[in-house]
Order: C-alpha cells, then structure tokens, then sequence
C-alpha cells in the first residue's frame, strides 16, 4: 500500500485527514504502475485526497474499513474479487462509500449492472485525467440525487401496490 505521506502511521494519517473537506479517495487497481499515477493525478485536484492504494480486492476492503475513504476508485481487473464483485460486497459492507468503476468498455447491460449494485459512476479508461477527476469530484452530488429518487420511488411502491391490488382507485 502506497502512502502519500510515507509516515507509516495509519492512525495519524487517518485522523489528519479526516478533518479535510476534500474527497477522500482509495485507488483498488491490481497493477503498481497505474495505481501509482491514478494517486499522483488525483493529487493534483485540490478537491481530492489520494489517500493510498491496494493491489487486489481484499486489501481494499482491509484499507476500506481502517482508513475510512469517501470514494474507491476500482480498476477494470481488480484481483482477489471481479470489479463487480467486489463493488457489490463494497456496497453492503460499506454503504456510504462511493464506487467508480473504470471500465475499458462502457457496454450498456454492464454500466446497467453497476449502477443496480451501487455504483456511482463508471468511467471509460479512455477518458482524460480531467474528466476522470470530474467524475470522481462529482460522484458524492449525483450519488445523493440518485438516493433520493430511490427513497420516493420506495415510498410511492406501497400506494403502486395497492392500486395494482384494486384496493385503491388509481384516479382518486
């Protein structure tokens, strides 16, 4: 795992960050190289707060659970869990964590399966560093205003169900 600070100080780092206003942002990508300057471009956004990396699924739930991100940025060829997979377990175990998955191809059923699981974003490898970075700074407004589109559509299912039942007339 890769520090920004190098101090070794989980703790210390967490707690130091945790006062920032800036997004913070986890990296889960298998190769070294990429995950490395994912976290060097995500540094250069005031907005954000590259807070390390793991190389596999299950160190990113490990680092998930100590170091408290805001949002997990997943490679396409996560090891350890399958991208989805562990974007799935993510999002049961830790429901106020943001996921944006980088995908190779962006294929309709795929970004559809995705976003039913939790995820906030998927963003194409072939996009800049700029758009990526937009899409992670982003990812916390358009994460709230799904949430409430699913809170209203969760209160409306109830009066759906009893009009499908013929209990109550759908026109009054």
């Amino acid at each position: 795992m890769y520090w920004p600070e190098e101090t070794g100080n989980r703790e210390t780092d967490s707690v130091c960050s945790a006062t920032s206003d800036r997004l913070r942002v986890l990296v889960a990508e298998d190769s070294r190289l990429v995950a490395e300057a994912l976290m060097f471009s995500l540094d250069t956004d005031p907005k954000l707060e590259a807070i390390g990396y793991a190389l596999n699924g299950w160190e990113a739930l490990e680092y998930i659970e100590t170091l408290t991100p805001d949002v997990v940025l997943v490679g396409p060829r996560l090891t350890g869990l399958d991208p989805l997979g562990f974007c799935q377990f993510t999002h049961e175990l830790f429901p106020n964590v943001l996921l944006i998955m980088l995908c190779e191809r962006l294929i309709p059923a795929a970004v559809e399966s995705a976003y039913a699981i939790g995820v906030a974003d998927c963003v194409p490898t072939a996009r800049s560093v700029d758009e990526l970075l937009r899409s992670i700074s982003d990812a916390r407004t358009r994460q709230e205003t799904f949430e409430r589109g699913r809170r209203q559509a969760a209160r409306r299912r109830p009066l759906l169900s009893l009009v499908q039942l013929g209990e109550v007339d759908a026109r009054s």
